[in-house]
């Protein structure tokens, strides 16, 4: 499999709360797909989904140069779910802040030696690197669904990849 033929980057989040679960995978096709960006997500409450569909958005609203590969690294976000219950209400919810210190940063290819990863880089046009996160400080979870308005803190997992 060729992953930079799927996917040029992409985000995972997973965003839990005493009471809801937010699920999201977002990514963007490289320029031979048109560079599309594709979105899957769901919303749950105490174990019963919510909604779930294809129209959220995950967005970097504050990012850094990595000096290593050049990538810009994350630093802020908002994480927006968009979507219909199963009786048509409207739900929207959504997650913003800052991600803090990174857990870790993968490069995919460390396990080659430098001179071949090189090549890769300048050949293929790859050069991947995976950003993950777990915030310190506690986001929160605002949910709106119809006319009822709840926001709960809740803990966040977000990887963001960066293929070519």
């Amino acid at each position: 499999m060729k992953p930079h033929h799927a996917a040029a980057r992409w985000n995972f989040i997973n965003f839990q709360t005493p009471t809801y679960s937010a699920v999201m995978m977002e990514f963007t096709t490289p320029a031979s797909y048109g560079n599309t960006v594709v979105n899957v997500s769901a919303l749950a409450k105490d174990n019963e989904i919510i909604s779930a569909g294809a129209s959220s958005s995950a967005k970097h609203t504050a990012t850094r140069k990595d000096t290593e590969n050049d990538w810009p690294e994350p630093e802020r976000v908002s994480f927006e779910w968009k979507g219909t219950t199963r009786d048509g209400r409207p739900v929207v919810a959504d997650v913003t802040g800052s991600l803090g210190p990174r857990l870790d940063r993968v490069d995919v290819l460390a396990h080659i030696p430098g001179f071949v990863k090189t090549i890769v880089g300048g050949v293929v046009g790859t050069k991947p690197f995976i950003y993950q996160y777990c915030p310190t400080d506690r986001l929160r979870l605002k949910v709106k669904i119809g006319d009822m308005e709840v926001e709960e803190e809740g803990i966040l997992f977000s990887e963001a990849t960066f293929i070519s």
